[in-house]
Formats: structure tokens, C-alpha cells, sequence
């Protein structure tokens, strides 16, 4: 499959040094999952090995460590509760699977209020983050913080307070609401993917991704490959946010290009000629 790098997102794809160190190419800190979402984190440390992450450090229930184990048996391991004590990274990455619930509510708390470093909130710690500020004026992170949020259409409804509909009416705009009124880089999710950065002055659209990503896990894989490339990157939220949605999306467009099921084939036909439209 041919592709070119969109132009705003170029500067992303720096070789990597040639003595690189698991620690200088990014350590990613992941938190979550429940007896109810035991390997939703394992989904986003696979999309952190997937993207390049030099280490991953799991923060996750007991019953998680098995699945881990075995698909991302390289990543270290520490038991998830009110008192644990998230080991630092480049990034740390909270939500994927954690539940809404006052233990949870708790970890994110501290996550958040004691920490600087870069965040990102994702799944269910938005839900969390929307229950303590959709009605105020606003959040401001933490001093020496920096954060990036990652929500579907119906996250976002709840961050601002409104009914999905209004979302689904003005993306942009909801997405700029969200940034601005949380002072965090934005990828709203869904069909052509909006980025918008803290400020709101920054706009990414993407053009990758197909129908068949609508599958359960998509999210959780991106907030995987986002950490591994901000880690990596280490200073541009919204440029590390928007190259790691397009990958998402060229890499499930990869997958699709090569199927042999009719009704996936006739599909990626579609969007290739409506692409070729579009760019034309």
C-alpha cells in the first residue's frame, strides 16, 4: 500500500538515534483495567510495543497479569490499587478498563494532583475527569503537567455537560471546547479524527482509518500508541497525538488492503475511490 505523510505531521518520523536505549527512545506508564476490563491496558501496551515504547510499566489487577504475561511478557507488573504507586515515565497513561467508582476516582486523584509529567487520560478516567468539572468553568492541570485527552463523541459529550447530538453536530467546535476548557491537547475520535491542541489554534484532521475499525479495543490501542510516541518525541503534545492517529489508521488500513472477506473488500473499495475524489 502506497501512502504519503501528511505535511503538518512530517516532522513526527525522526530516525532513531543509533545509540538508542530502551529509556531515551520512552518509558510508558499504564494504569487500568477491572475485574470487569481485565486487558483493556494490555490492548494499550501492545500499541505502545507496537509504536516503539523502549519500556512499559503495567499498573494493573492481579487478573490482568496472566494476559500480560503472555502477550507483553517484557513489560513490568504492579498491582492496582488505592495505594499503589504508579512507577514515573515519560508518560503515563490512566483510564483504559479502570471503572467509574470512589477507589478509582481516588487513584486518578493522585495521579493528578501530586504529578508533573505528561498524562493521558483516556476511557474511563474521562468519565471520572467529567464528573468533577462538566458543570465548572474549567481545569486547569496541575503545574508541570501536560495532558492530552482522548475521547469519542460520547466522552466528549460528557466532558462539556451536553447530549451526544450536539457533539456529532459540530466536532470541531466540541473539540475545541474540550481543549480549551481543560487546557489539554484533544483527539476527538471517530470517522476523520479530529486533534486540536491545548490552545485550540492547532488543527489535525485524519484522512486514515476505515469502517473496520470499529471494533472494541481501537481506543485503548491508540492511547498506547500515542504514550509510546510522546514518549519518544518528548515535547510536541498535539504533533505526537495527530501522528499517532494517522498511524492508526494507515496501519488498519494496511490490514483491510490485503483481506480476501467480499464484504471487507467492496468496503475498502469505496473509501480508496472516495479518496481519490477527495484528493482531487
Amino acid at each position: 500500500m502506497s501512502f504519503e505523510i501528511p505535511k503538518e505531521i512530517a516532522s513526527a518520523f525522526k530516525a532513531r538515534e543509533r545509540n538508542a536505549t530502551k529509556r531515551s527512545v520512552g518509558v510508558l506508564t499504564i494504569v487500568g483495567g477491572s475485574e470487569h476490563y481485565i486487558h483493556a491496558p494490555v490492548i494499550t501496551a501492545l500499541g505502545a510495543r507496537a509504536a516503539g515504547a523502549g519500556l512499559v510499566q503495567l499498573v494493573v489487577p492481579a487478573a490482568s497479569r496472566i494476559a500480560a504475561g503472555s502477550l507483553v511478557p517484557e513489560a513490568t507488573f504492579t498491582k492496582l490499587g488505592v495505594t499503589s504507586v504508579p512507577p514515573k515515565a515519560d508518560v503515563t497513561i490512566v483510564g483504559m478498563g479502570l471503572g467509574v467508582s470512589v477507589s478509582t476516582e481516588a487513584i486518578l486523584s493522585r495521579l493528578l494532583s501530586v504529578r508533573k509529567g505528561r498524562f493521558i487520560v483516556d476511557a474511563d478516567a474521562l468519565t471520572i475527569l467529567a464528573g468533577w468539572y462538566a458543570s465548572s468553568e474549567g481545569y486547569m492541570p496541575a503545574e508541570g503537567q501536560e495532558i492530552v485527552l482522548t475521547p469519542h463523541e460520547g466522552e466528549a459529550a460528557r466532558l462539556l455537560g451536553v447530549q451526544r447530538e450536539e457533539i456529532a453536530a459540530d466536532r470541531l467546535g466540541a473539540a475545541k471546547e474540550i481543549a480549551s476548557r481543560y487546557h489539554s491537547t484533544v483527539v476527538l475520535k471517530g470517522p476523520a479524527s479530529l486533534v486540536v491542541s491545548k490552545d485550540a489554534k492547532r488543527v489535525y484532521e485524519n484522512v486514515t482509518g476505515n469502517p473496520f475499525m470499529a471494533l472494541g479495543g481501537m481506543g485503548d490501542l491508540l492511547a498506547g500508541i500515542i504514550g509510546a510516541r510522546w514518549a519518544y518525541l518528548k515535547d510536541d503534545a498535539f504533533l505526537s497525538t495527530a501522528s499517532s492517529v494517522w498511524l492508526h489508521g494507515l496501519a488498519s488500513d494496511e490490514v483491510v488492503s490485503k483481506a480476501i472477506d467480499p464484504s471487507i473488500v467492496n468496503t475498502a473499495s469505496m473509501i480508496g475511490s472516495l479518496r481519490v475524489k477527495l484528493d482531487a
